[in-house]
């Protein structure tokens, strides 16, 4: 299905991931003959502005009758942050815009109805959102506030608040936005999620009486504009009785009449009714932060079997279990937590290359266990420590030959350290590694031998500081450090320090132990312990000897300090030059 109009086409695959982390399914549309009745509900709904603040849009997918356009996909873009941007854009903005609209829709009709911006900001003349007119323009619109899912600070909040709290909590949640919000004629957020549905309605208010819907019984009403109704002609309704919610205060049971889901149907409510976060990164009166409190917030996912064991741990050190039900069936093995830490013990661990994924806001931190076996006999047995800074790694017994590391990171400008992007192997871990994301660099730390290969990549950016793509498939381009040295190799019994400096990796130790590592490294120095002497020369050599023989054995010498004469290669006339740059200073001179 070509969804993207003129240059760009997309693949229809999107990962499983990102289908179920985005409120796109497109919903059915209900449609209505008019109604004759004036009851109080209508009336009410009427009083609240349901005739006059409703987009006469219908809820409706991007394909071929409506394409959307290249410029739609880089004003998302440009306004994601990088965490964002490297984070599969591409498909998720797919998803975001293939299967309805209906929340950007209902963002429109929150906003304009509580003046954070005007019907007017989306098209010319209009008084009222009634008045408008669906056109490519108000399509773009629509897009963009769709895409507001697509931002990290309302995507953690809302699935962090799905998969948290109760049902009876959402409900009481929901009557709550309703009654504050209406009591201040303002209109609200509405999530539903049900078997598979995920939909956006504004919510404009409540209303107590007494409803029966098939046999139950209900005192509440959330008043709803919904974009999936429409008259018997096909034009959008806004209102109608049957797209309301229905509640019983004390049993806490819902229903809502159009889709015939209600409590039974595994439904879940999510209510918002925060401006700066409806109108994050909006296309009119901009909001660049927000007032709801996602602080904490990390994103939890792991590829593992059941018997490694999770915990969320607290600055007091207090760790709380994850279990298998804690992972949300509408997220897989994904969860979304307020921690200041994350515990995992691999404890005989049977399955291949075992996966963990730790994001905050501006932190993404990606481990796998490359090796599919560990000396230990039975599996894996260590422990991993994640927070927003630090991964440390514990190994328990045996050795684990090959963990890789991916950091990203929302700091810095293109060009200047730190870079977004890290890959880091670790390898042969016996003992334990910490790997600390410092200001400018990271620090490897160990109370054994540090083996590791580490290489800094980021996003290209062009003159007005917008992420560049490759030239076929709108992919953002990557490059790594732009000398001839793009990684850094570690074999070390010290600590080392990697910064990036004019485009170059440089190397630092902390001699004084003060954890001030402002302590260069020297070329020829490649195990990194501050001196210059035959042990530098002898591990070059031995790099040299496994380059030529095509040895598997890992010897952490890297061009950056073993390419003493700065000829391209590690090899034996390096080690000359350090064993002739040793005898100098062995002698004084």
């Amino acid at each position: 299905m070509k969804i993207f109009e003129g240059v760009f086409s997309i693949k229809k695959l999107i990962s499983f991931f990102t289908v179920i982390s985005l409120l796109t399914s497109y919903s059915p549309i209900h449609s209505y003959a008019d109604d004759t009745e004036t009851t109080d509900l209508y009336a009410l709904a009427s009083s609240l502005g349901a005739d006059t603040d409703y987009l006469k849009v219908v809820n409706y997918k991007h394909d071929d009758e409506h394409p959307v356009k290249m410029d739609s996909f880089r004003d998302y873009l440009w306004k994601c942050s990088v965490i964002e941007a490297c984070y599969t854009p591409v498909e998720t903005f797919s998803a975001m815009v293939s299967d309805g609209s209906c929340m950007g829709i209902s963002l429109l009709e929150i906003i304009s109805h509580n003046g954070v911006i005007k019907p007017s900001d989306i098209q010319a003349g209009a008084e009222n959102l009634s008045e408008i007119s669906y056109n490519d323009d108000v399509d773009s619109i629509i897009t963009s506030y769709q895409c507001l899912q697509g931002h990290t600070e309302f995507d953690y909040y809302e699935r962090f608040i799905m998969t948290n709290t109760s049902y009876d909590e959402q409900i009481d949640n929901l009557i709550e936005t309703a009654e504050n919000n209406m009591n201040d004629d303002r209109y609200f957020l509405v999530i539903v999620r049900s078997n598979g549905l995920y939909h956006a309605v504004c919510g404009m208010g409540i209303a107590d009486g007494n409803w029966e819907w098939n046999g139950k019984k209900y005192d509440k009403c959330i008043l709803t504009l919904d974009s999936n109704i429409t008259d018997t002609n096909g034009n959008p309704r806004g209102f109608h009785k049957n797209a309301c919610i229905y509640i019983n205060s004390e049993t806490k049971d819902s229903y809502i009449p159009s889709y015939k889901i209600g409590t039974e149907d595994d439904i879940s409510f999510i209510s918002i009714d925060d401006d700066t976060l409806l109108n994050y990164k909006g296309k009119f009166n901009t909001s660049e932060t927000i007032n709801t409190d996602i602080s904490g917030i990390k994103q939890i996912s792991r590829n593992t079997s059941e018997n490694t064991k999770l915990y969320t741990v607290s600055d007091d050190g207090n760790m709380t279990s994850f279990d298998d039900n804690y992972f949300s069936d509408y997220v897989g093995k994904t969860n979304f937590v307020k921690a200041d830490s994350v515990h995992i013990d691999l404890d005989n661990e049977k399955v291949d290359y075992p996966n963990f994924r730790y994001i905050n806001p501006n932190r993404w931190i990606d481990i796998e266990f490359l090796d599919d076996y560990m000396a230990y006999e039975d599996g894996y047995n260590a422990d991993v420590y994640i927070s927003d800074n630090n991964v440390y790694m514990k190994c328990n017994e045996g050795n684990i030959e090959e963990i890789g590391l991916q950091i990203r990171m929302n700091e810095g400008t293109y060009g200047c350290s730190p870079f977004f992007w890290w890959n880091i192997d670790i390898y042969d871990l016996s003992d334990d590694v910490n790997v600390e994301v410092r200001d400018n660099g990271i620090l490897l730390k160990s109370n054994g031998t540090v083996k590791a290969d580490l290489t800094p990549y980021c996003y290209q950016l062009d003159e007005n500081g917008h992420f560049k793509f490759t030239s076929n498939d709108y992919y953002m381009d990557v490059e790594n450090v732009s000398s001839q040295y793009t990684r850094a190799s570690i074999e070390s019994d010290n600590n080392v320090f990697i910064s990036i400096e004019n485009q170059e990796i440089m190397y630092y130790i902390d001699k004084n132990g003060d954890d001030v590592y402002d302590d260069r490294v020297e070329k020829g120095d490649v195990n990194c312990d501050g001196f210059i002497n035959a042990v530098d020369a002898t591990l070059v050599l031995q790099k040299y000897a496994g380059n030529s023989t095509g040895s598997l054995e890992y010897i952490g010498v890297g061009h950056a300090l073993g390419d003493y004469n700065g000829d391209g290669l590690v090899d034996a006339i390096d080690a000359t030059q350090i064993l002739r740059k040793y005898a100098e200073l062995s002698t004084g001179k």
